[in-house]
């Protein structure tokens, strides 16, 4: 009896332990390891379900990492180290570009740039004359808000002033001092200035601007990507893959609170409340790769119209997206 109910213990122990950590139980058949990348931010957020849970799949062990800043990321892809991540869509273009190691799975951040202002003004019109406040100078997130400012009629050069500050984080400080009194603020950055100054007016949605004036659900900001050569090997393994991420964005869009609470726990990011106000405005969506080949395209081709080389030179061909088979 003593050693039945020591068995008992032990059994209600690991189980304990697997329960506290999240983890899900992982197939004794282990024959590979996947490695799943991620940035801080949008990203980490929208696959928070999977990370902080740490989901196994049948036959291998998943270990995924939250990286902070894009060089990084970037390292982890171009090593080969990564074989899952999410990147900007277009710098996954220009791997694609490079040596087609890449294959994209689905955009799952569509945007997260918003015209914040203090001053009395209502329409992007009034924007002509004044100073912005912004960050980014000459890469994606500028040449998004200029694309807009574009297609309202105003000349980006010449109508407004843009006054770059070093990143995304140094929006909040600038706006909430009165240093800028217009200013192009992205999410969670957007929540934190509104938590401490909720009269804050918030101008333009680059995100709503461009469904009205390009079309689309908006621009595919960042991208669910697979390394050509993992995909091959282990194809079961990336359709399991897949459906998680599915349930995860899924999850995290009706579960907002508990979201942040895990997206908290896996990166540094801000309060849980400033980060469950945020996720509405993150536009997390995880759209088929075959499905979201036209606003790929023409958000590649906004970007290729200022440089060719932000998205490798060239739009990528047909066996940059992922098909099931």
């Amino acid at each position: 009896m003593k050693r039945i109910l020591l068995s008992i213990s032990l059994v209600c122990a690991v189980s304990a332990c697997l329960f506290a950590t999240g983890s899900k139980e992982v197939s004794p058949k282990e024959n590979f390891t996947a490695k799943v990348v991620l940035p801080s931010g949008g990203p980490a957020i929208a696959l928070s379900k999977l990370v902080y849970e740490k989901t196994q799949f049948e036959n291998s062990v998943t270990e995924y990492e939250v990286v902070a800043g894009p060089d990084v990321l970037q390292a982890r892809i171009l090593s080969g180290e990564a074989d899952i991540a999410i990147v900007a869509t277009n710098f996954a273009s220009v791997v694609y570009a490079k040596n087609k190691s890449v294959t994209l799975i689905a955009p799952v951040v569509w945007g997260n740039l918003y015209c914040i202002t203090s001053e009395n003004i209502s329409s992007i019109a009034e924007l002509k004359g004044k100073t912005v406040y912004s960050f980014g100078r000459g890469v994606t997130p500028d040449l998004t808000v200029r694309e807009i400012l574009s297609k309202n009629g105003l000349n980006p050069d010449k109508d407004v002033t843009f006054q770059y500050l070093s990143s995304a984080a140094d929006i909040p400080p600038a706006f909430l001092s009165g240093k800028a009194g217009i200013a192009i603020a992205a999410e969670p950055s957007l929540s934190a200035i509104l938590a401490k100054k909720p009269d804050t007016k918030i101008l333009i949605d680059i995100q709503n601007e461009w469904k009205e004036k390009l079309g689309g659900l908006s621009y595919p900001q960042a991208s669910l990507i697979v390394k050509t050569e993992f995909l091959k090997n282990h194809g079961e393994y990336v359709k399991a893959f897949i459906e998680a991420a599915k349930n995860s964005v899924d999850w995290v869009n009706a579960n907002n609170a508990a979201a942040a609470e895990y997206a908290s726990n896996i990166t540094v990011l801000p309060p849980v409340p400033v980060i469950t106000k945020a996720i509405p405005r993150l536009n997390i969506y995880f759209v088929d790769a075959k499905k979201a080949v036209t606003a790929i395209e023409k958000y590649l081709s906004v970007l290729a119209a200022s440089d060719p080389k932000f998205i490798g030179g060239n739009l990528p061909d047909e066996g940059f997206y992922y098909q099931a088979k």
